[in-house]
């Protein structure tokens, strides 16, 4: 995510921090100060925002550690102003997997309230008298309810909020998955637009966490509908068969001379027609400027991706898009073929086509007399 900075690793995922969320914490300082707070105040409201992220931290592990389980990576849990953001390489398709993942977020907060809940039993605050003025001024009690509100909040089943990916699990063990994502998505920007309308009258922070959920959300949807195009499709349906290609000693000049004739931005390198890597433009022209005209090809190389197999599922290329937009297709150590995000979006387009028009009946054959 953008404008986000590493601040360490918990359980070997990377924790960041986005910088609106420095934006918060400053909102938070000068609400204090302007309340007639002093020093004091100010630090005790920004330390308290600071314990309720780090529950916040600990809810989004609960979802990465589950997935994990699973075999499901995180790669990297961010801090925003609206909460935690963990992002999983994907979810479970399998609902009750995803049940499990979505609900894990909500019993940690539980178990925190348990174990608050616990201390404040054992020291005694909550066997006094119990007001307003007293919920506010206690440290532990506010992040007690904090607590409990993060499990309530987190339940209303607003996708993609754990509610909302918990509806889809119940809804998936009955219908399609893409279905159950179509009305898991609609349900969930309804409540979207109900906490922006709340939002105005009561708190802002609403407004911004229902333009998270309608985002997300349709993000995610358009996700799920690209996965489903894909189901029963193979790499090599998306395959491109035709393009240029050059051998690892070839002058750099005629690389660039064939870059230029073709407009093939993505040059692969094989060499005895082992495939070697692929000559981005970008990387041609540096290496160019650098090592000369005659300098051989496989100096300019600036992706070494390890390639896909033919006949493996067409949505396995999808996570290696994020390296390069341009993957290589290997067989017996071979090159056979390039994927690209326009070549399977054309695969897609074709299979949905096919699919709308339906089968097509056998043409009559006449037979002259």
């Amino acid at each position: 995510m953008k404008w986000s900075w590493n601040i360490g690793r918990i359980a070997g995922i990377d924790l960041k921090i986005h910088l609106t969320f420095f934006f918060l914490l400053l909102w938070v300082g000068f609400s204090a100060m302007f309340s007639g707070g002093g020093a004091l105040d100010v630090l005790s409201e920004i330390l308290f925002i600071l314990a309720l992220f780090f529950c916040v931290v600990l809810h989004e592990l609960g979802h990465a550690l589950t997935a994990k389980r699973f075999g499901i990576a995180t790669r990297d849990i961010t801090l925003l102003p609206i909460g935690g953001v963990a992002r999983l390489d994907s979810m479970p398709e399998d609902p009750k997997e995803e049940l499990l993942v979505a609900a894990a977020g909500p019993a940690v907060n539980v178990l925190i309230s348990i174990l608050l809940f616990g201390g404040l039993i054992i020291s005694g605050i909550l066997t006094q008298p119990m007001n307003i003025s007293a919920l506010l001024d206690n440290f532990w009690l506010r992040l007690l309810a904090v607590n409990i509100s993060l499990v309530v909040f987190n339940l209303i089943p607003a996708f993609p909020m754990d509610g909302g990916r918990v509806l889809r699990a119940i809804l998936a063990s009955r219908v399609e998955y893409d279905k159950a994502t179509r009305i898991a998505v609609n349900i969930g920007r309804g409540f979207a637009v109900l906490m922006g309308i709340a939002g105005f009258f009561f708190n802002p922070w609403l407004i911004l966490t229902a333009l998270f959920v309608w985002s997300v959300a349709g993000a995610e949807a358009r996700a799920v509908e690209v996965k489903a195009g894909m189901k029963g499709l193979l790499v090599r349906d998306a395959m491109i068969s035709q393009f240029y290609q050059v051998e690892d000693n070839q002058a750099m000049e005629s690389v660039f001379q064939l870059s230029l004739a073709t407009g093939q931005q993505h040059i692969p390198v094989v060499s005895n027609g082992n495939f070697l890597g692929i000559i981005r433009r970008s990387d041609l022209l540096i290496a160019l400027d650098k090592l000369g005209n005659r300098a051989p090809a496989y100096t300019a190389i600036g992706l070494e991706p390890q390639g896909i197999e033919p006949e493996s599922p067409l949505q396995d290329v999808l996570p290696e898009f994020r390296t390069s937009r341009v993957q290589p297709v290997i067989e017996n150590r071979q090159l056979i073929g390039l994927v690209t995000p326009e070549s399977v979006q054309q695969r897609m387009w074709l299979n949905k086509r096919k699919k709308q028009i339906g089968p097509q009946p056998p043409s009559e054959t006449v037979n002259p007399t």
